[in-house]
């Protein structure tokens, strides 16, 4: 049975989704169709992200009568199991493909946002009916596999299939695109906690993780079944579409990869190595600086309100410059980028050492945004360049774990250093030194093509 303007054909207990309109009879190139809808899926990962969490600490820590260190324990276990599976998720992607699996994330997502509504409810129903536990047992528990799926279906699968997707669509131009589709969601991502706060306060938390849950949850789940699609040649389309052909008199530079590697063999390459490492340096940087932001500056002689004012100044530089980051990726070799995030994340590093003087925090600022402007293209554009499209889902999947997973040890470690010094300087001075690494070994790189051609 087909009807409106999405046909919709039953088999069995399900639901097959098919667009009416094929991709190949599109009257414009479909990937643009694909960059609009991955954009938007990265978007939808926010509730499962920690600026989407944010919004719920205080409300969550009353409901379950958890204490501040109890809660953030859940929430990095949480993280950190998630990360240990994300590499089976990106096998799964390769299996299944894009719009299932994001379809299947996006219900997980939906379910758990749900599932955490009512998260004390839930505890206090377990701690009635099994003895032992207490209900601060049980809360804990519950909150810390609601966490894990969270963390798991929204920042872990749903983003790496939405970048994945996108990248499967562009080749020469993969660096644009991801410019393009950075200059939206860098913004909607600053603006994301005070939005969600202005919700919670309109409709309260309960009910704001229903909107959530149902909107960004169960409903990208079917704009996902309609609108996501895998590789362009399955349509008997190329990458790029018109904007792959050569002008007149100009050749074609096919940068199509010659080969594409399998995860075992892509991980006996150092280059994985060097930008896996690179790229999670700064998700383990900004997540300890951001988790810590306040106690960082009150222990510099600021206050706590001019520590989350960095954060703007260093968006705006993010923004304006990643489109010309992503124009660049086209153009320059991958190692370039990496130490010019390096490079950016050194300075940040050295500001936060030299905080209390009065140069700290423009270091820290600028440091901050350029390194941002260049963080979601490595993230993107690396992997498929360098190691082809056959088994992206695998290369990625395993290379988002690794940050997620570091992202998790951020806070920790800001916090441990803090605790044995009482003082935030040795986190900026690890940082500067970790980039200073990354960078020497990264100019002895290469993109690993060019030992398969």
């Amino acid at each position: 049975m087909e009807s409106g303007l999405f046909g919709i054909r039953v088999q069995g207990v399900g639901l097959m989704f098919r667009p009416a309109l094929h991709p190949s009879r599109c009257p414009f190139f479909y990937g643009w169709v694909v960059l609009a809808a991955g954009t938007l899926g990265i978007l939808c990962s926010v509730p499962g992200q920690t600026m989407g969490v944010s919004a719920f600490t205080e409300h969550l820590l009353k409901a379950l009568d958890l204490s501040r260190t109890q809660l953030s324990v859940a929430y990095m276990f949480g993280t950190m199991g998630s990360s240990l599976i994300l590499t089976f998720a990106g096998i799964a992607y390769d299996r299944f493909g894009a719009s299932r699996t994001a379809a299947a994330a996006c219900m997980t997502m939906g379910a758990v946002l749900l599932a955490l509504s009512r998260v004390d409810h839930i505890a206090g129903g377990l701690h009635a009916r099994i003895p032992g536990p207490s209900r601060g047992q049980w809360g804990f528990g519950v909150v810390l596999v609601c966490f894990f799926l969270l963390r798991f279906s929204g920042q872990g699968v749903l983003t790496m299939v939405s970048r994945n997707m996108m990248m499967k669509w562009f080749d020469r131009h993969r660096g644009l695109v991801t410019g393009i589709s950075g200059f939206f969601i860098a913004p909607l991502f600053s603006s994301a906690p005070p939005l969600l706060n202005l919700l919670v306060e309109r409709e309260g938390w309960r009910q704001t993780w229903v909107i959530l849950g149902l909107v960004a949850g169960f409903g990208f789940a079917v704009l996902s079944l309609l609108f996501y699609r895998d590789h362009p040649e399955k349509y008997g389309l190329k990458p790029d579409g018109p904007l792959g052909e050569p002008k007149d008199g100009e050749p074609r530079v096919a940068r199509a990869p010659a080969r594409s590697f399998t995860l075992r063999e892509a991980t006996s390459t150092v280059t994985f190595w060097v930008f896996a490492v690179g790229i999670s340096l700064f998700g383990l940087y900004m997540t300890g600086l951001s988790f810590h932001v306040a106690s960082i500056f009150e222990a510099s002689g600021f206050t706590a309100e001019r520590g989350f004012a960095v954060f703007l100044p260093g968006a705006v530089i993010a923004v304006v410059l990643r489109p010309f980051v992503g124009w660049s990726a086209d153009r320059v070799e991958l190692k370039y980028l990496l130490i010019y995030m390096m490079a950016a994340l050194g300075l940040s590093g050295v500001g936060l050492y030299r905080l209390g003087q009065p140069e700290g925090i423009w270091m820290l600022i600028a440091g901050n945004g350029l390194a941002g402007s260049a963080f979601n293209t490595l993230m993107t554009v690396t992997w498929p360049n360098f190691y082809g499209r056959e088994h992206l889902g695998a290369v990625s999947g395993l290379s988002t774990s690794i940050t997620v997973f570091s992202s998790a040890l951020g806070p920790a470690l800001f916090s441990l250093i803090f605790g044995r010094t009482r003082a935030y300087d040795l986190n900026g001075l690890g940082m500067a030194t970790g980039a200073g690494v990354i960078i020497l070994l990264a100019t002895f790189t290469r993109n690993p093509q060019r030992g398969a051609e």
